[in-house]
């Protein structure tokens, strides 16, 4: 597990030792514009296979939109925000432990 802490903080330039912490500011920007670069690039792939229905969201989600109705089946979309809040909430949690880290060194 120290070595999965270790290879983050050197992704995201921050050097914890002899009871110092050093940010590399310019590797610190460019790991967090990497990682906007490809949240963007995955939300918009996510959006063109919507449009193209690659992604059925009345199979995933539970709406269904057609030009006179909109259809949402409660019991789909309850379970998407819940699997989706479990997604955010571990994600969390890695933020949580990394930061834990950083203070404790």
């Amino acid at each position: 597990m120290a070595e999965e802490n270790e290879d983050i903080f050197q992704k995201i330039g921050v050097d914890v030792s002899n009871d110092k912490i050093k940010i590399d500011l310019t590797k610190t920007k460019d790991f967090f514009n990497s990682l906007n670069n490809t949240l963007q690039e995955k939300s918009q792939t996510i959006q063109k296979d919507i449009s193209e229905g690659k992604i059925d969201l009345g199979e995933n989600v539970g709406i269904e939109v057609d030009n006179e109705h909109i259809d949402i089946d409660l019991a789909k979309m309850k379970n998407f925000i819940e699997d989706f809040g479990k997604k955010i909430e571990s994600f969390l949690d890695e933020i949580d432990k990394t930061v834990d880290e950083i203070g404790k060194k």
